[in-house]
């Protein structure tokens, strides 16, 4: 179920409509919502991501920063 407002053209999308969007589970969705990684607002029983919302997810950065290695030489130790 998709719901529209004139003001903003904000759209919620079902945890269903976000997983295919995201093309994840519906779980994975779940778990997202439970770990605040994606704000979603409830319902009833049923919750519901902002297509805003979405986006935002989309493009944040993944993962660890890039660090290069170092590339000074390290000690060697070895034992005479």
């Amino acid at each position: 179920m998709t719901h529209s407002s004139s003001n903003d053209g904000l759209q919620l999308l079902s945890v269903a409509q976000t997983a295919k969007l995201l093309g994840v589970t519906r779980q994975r969705v779940h778990d997202l919502i439970k770990n605040e990684q994606i704000i979603a607002c409830k319902l009833g029983r049923y919750y519901y991501v902002e297509n805003a919302e979405i986006e935002r997810y989309k493009n944040q950065p993944t993962g660890k920063p890039y660090q290069p290695r170092s590339t000074t030489s390290q000690p060697s130790f070895i034992d005479n």
